[in-house]
């Protein structure tokens, strides 16, 4: 699976494109939509999934642009619906939950915490992991919703599923790799 990062707005968000065989998955639209279609064209393929690992402004802020011009599905935790305001899925998650993309298979783990239904996307050998977890500490718990004591769970979680070597792509910052 190919992975390319956009940073957008001021908050200096990732967005993440990953393609496989053709097919694109786009994370965390958070802004600037015109570099993001730019980016999506330029890697060339069908989008057939929008997900957002929580729903702040800054991982949402493009959903609709997006959405609008490929007619893909966007797709969120369903603990994050009581905080969207202008933006409807047409896909609620849960824990579990699997999206393809091409040939792979992206899976949907649960990390409450930064948000309600804040999550991971898991693949071969990475995990895209938004506000929950950076190379250098995790997201603020302290916007509505948010809970310390989930967080320190779900970051106990994703510790049993990192491996060494693993990819770490953040919703902020830089990827970095699990050491052991």
């Amino acid at each position: 699976m190919e992975i390319h990062r956009v940073t957008v707005t001021p908050l200096r968000s990732n967005c993440f494109i990953l393609k496989s065989e053709g097919e694109l998955v786009v994370i965390d639209p958070g802004g600037d939509p015109e570099r993001i279609l730019r980016r999506i064209d330029e890697f060339g393929g069908r989008v057939v999934a929008i997900v957002a690992t929580h729903y702040h402004f800054d991982h949402t802020g493009a959903v609709e642009e997006i959405r609008s011009h490929y007619k893909a599905p966007f797709m969120i935790h369903e603990n994050e619906v009581p905080f969207m305001k202008d933006t409807k899925a047409d896909r609620l998650l849960i824990d579990g939950d699997e999206i393809a993309c091409g040939a792979e298979v992206l899976q949907v783990i649960h990390t409450p915490g930064h948000t309600p239904g804040s999550i991971c996307m898991l693949g071969d050998g990475f995990v895209i992991t938004g506000d929950t977890l950076f190379q250098h500490g995790y997201g603020r718990t302290d916007f509505p919703g948010g809970s310390e004591e989930e967080m320190l769970h779900s970051l106990a979680k994703l510790e049993k599923i990192l491996v060494a070597g693993m990819t770490v792509y953040p919703g902020h910052g830089l990827p970095f790799e699990v050491k052991v």
